[in-house]
């Protein structure tokens, strides 16, 4: 991530942080390396564009889930990313 951009930060459940570190997406690494415990979850940053692939995977994976639960998790996932990216505002 350039110095210059923009991080950008979504929180999710321990039980979505352990479902994303259990897919191991390509783009994940890095935004993984940032979870950190909040009072109101697990924070995880990134800049827009680690988002924006993050959240291609996540949704596609939802999409192909066989699990209902895990579908409806990813889901929720996706919402979070999606959320962070629409109030950062246009590229």
């Amino acid at each position: 991530m350039a110095a210059a951009e923009k991080t950008l930060c979504f929180v999710i459940s321990k039980a979505g942080l352990d479902l994303l570190r259990k897919h191991d997406f390509p783009c994940s690494e890095g935004v993984l390396a940032t979870a950190r415990q909040t009072e109101e979850g697990h924070e995880l940053r990134g800049s827009r564009q680690d988002l924006e692939d993050l959240v291609g995977w996540v949704a596609g994976e939802a999409n192909h889930s066989r699990s209902r639960r895990q579908a409806e998790l990813l889901s929720s996932i996706a919402d979070e990313i999606e959320f962070a990216l629409q109030t950062c505002g246009p590229r």
